[in-house]
């Protein structure tokens, strides 16, 4: 993600050309600077001279509450040759953004630039990074940063900048190459389906393939072909509990089920909890997942041990009636 940056020349030279003229006004003069961009428009910079070489800028939130401390806090230091962000946002609740981090999201610099007065910048943000490119480097943010007008950096840049920025470029280029994987196994098993139901032969598919395909027709498609009793069956488990209830033999397991990300199995596990169900007519196994705290809290505790528990949330109870057959 990227910034627009205002180009239109008149609109940018009238910007200018305010500020600067700001250093011919006499000590406590002030100018009051807006973006017009989408994603911007919430921005003030208050603009104060403060000195004959020094302008001081504050920057505050105009939809927003008025804060006594956004209008004491200096963000920004303005001189005839260059300019230095002292803060990457105004004294915002968003604690990250404050001084000191790398590469946080620095809305007051976005902001900034935003209105086009310092050339030959940009910014985009690489999945865990803000990164501004200048003339001469392309850095991660960080503060104070200082660059002159025409957009070349004068900030020395820390190891510990360099290493940020090279490592948001690994990371963003680590999860194209996870999702890439993920898409090529999500199309290999839906081409596998596909010709599955063509030929007849099921044979280069395996009931794990089910949890590595996003599409939902290919999924219900092996659901039916391998039967969710033996998907489960693939998956190691315990049995918590059995219990035969009016006539019906049933099984409370407990999965460790895997966690598939981006097309492949990690080696954490989620529990999860089913309950087996054997009509005794047609020998027919039914499966169905039950909470692991049928409780109803917000506790992760698992607290489902019993097959009784597990019918009596099935039916909406706090214990569980067996059924009376109405003649």
């Amino acid at each position: 993600m990227s910034i627009y940056i205002e180009t239109e020349k008149k609109y940018v030279k009238q910007q200018i050309d305010a500020v600067k003229d700001l250093f011919n006004q006499k000590k406590g003069s002030s100018l009051v600077l807006r973006p017009d961009l989408i994603g911007h428009k919430y921005l003030t910079f208050h603009i104060i001279k403060v000195s004959p070489k020094t302008l001081h800028v504050y920057c505050f939130n105009r939809y927003g509450w008025w804060r006594k401390a956004d209008h004491q806090t200096v963000v920004m230091k303005i001189t005839k040759d260059d300019i230095t962000m002292i803060k990457g946002d105004y004294n915002s609740s968003y604690s990250k953004w404050e001084t000191g981090n790398v590469g946080n999201h620095s809305g007051a610099l976005r902001g900034f630039l935003s209105m086009g007065l310092i050339p030959n910048v940009g910014v985009k943000y690489l999945r865990n990074g803000t990164l501004v490119k200048f003339n001469n480097v392309e850095v991660a943010t960080h503060f104070p940063l200082k660059f002159d007008w025409k957009g070349n950096l004068l900030s020395k840049v820390t190891k510990k900048v360099k290493k940020y920025t090279e490592n948001c470029y690994k990371v963003d280029r680590d999860a194209k190459n996870r999702r890439a994987r993920a898409n090529y196994g999500n199309t290999r098993v839906i081409r596998l389906v596909k010709k599955a139901k063509e030929t007849g032969d099921w044979s280069k598919l395996k009931p794990m393939d089910t949890f590595f395909v996003r599409n939902v027709t290919a999924r219900t498609e092996l659901i039916e072909h391998f039967t969710m009793e033996t998907i489960l069956e693939d998956i190691n488990h315990d049995v918590v509990d059995t219990n035969t209830v009016d006539g019906r033999k049933y099984e409370l397991l407990r999965f460790d089920f895997p966690v598939v990300r981006d097309g492949k199995v990690v080696e954490e596990t989620r529990k999860a909890t089913f309950l087996k169900m054997i009509n005794p007519s047609t020998d027919e196994t039914c499966v169905e997942g039950i909470p692991n705290n049928c409780e109803h809290t917000w506790s992760r505790e698992i607290t489902t041990y019993t097959v009784l528990q597990a019918l009596a949330w099935r039916d909406g109870e706090v214990n569980y009636t067996v059924p009376i057959a109405l003649t």
